[in-house]
């Protein structure tokens, strides 16, 4: 009866590690007339290039969107961001311009161990001033 027990345990145990919930991918479409434009951009780009994208929203009805190559291995936001934008018959990372200020460029359990230490905290800036963009209202009108 014992050895029914430890089994029966055994595999609950198996079982809730198996039941926990997984992320899925959040894809946005952009207007179709933003998507002809960062299209032709990307046709211009080499192939194999890494391109992400940064969503920006300026104003209550505008939206900039910026297409940018990954420049080193690792940017943390691309490789920890769920969101993409489908363009070009693929799929393209995408983050929002708030979460380079409104987060560390950390994992969460490291920044909470950190808070408590006199260990600095990673912060990242980047700088977009020669980055193709396009300006778009939300209804699709493009403004720059």
């Amino acid at each position: 009866m014992k050895k029914i027990v430890l089994i029966l345990l055994f595999n609950l145990c198996i079982v809730s590690c198996y039941s926990q919930k997984t992320t899925s991918d959040i894809i946005y479409f952009l207007p179709s007339s933003v998507t002809e434009v960062l299209n032709k951009e990307l046709q211009q780009r080499n192939e194999n290039s890494n391109n992400y994208i940064v969503l920006d929203k300026e104003n209550v009805d505008t939206y900039i969107v910026y297409l940018s190559n990954i420049d080193s291995p690792k940017n943390f936001w691309v490789e920890h961001s769920n969101r993409s934008v489908f363009l070009h018959g693929k799929l393209i990372p995408l983050y929002f311009y708030s979460d380079e200020f409104l987060s560390y460029a950390e994992r969460g359990e490291n920044v909470l161990k950190k808070l408590g230490s006199e260990e600095e905290i990673r912060k990242v800036n980047t700088i977009r001033d020669n980055v193709f963009n396009v300006k778009f209202k939300l209804n699709g009108e493009i403004i720059k």
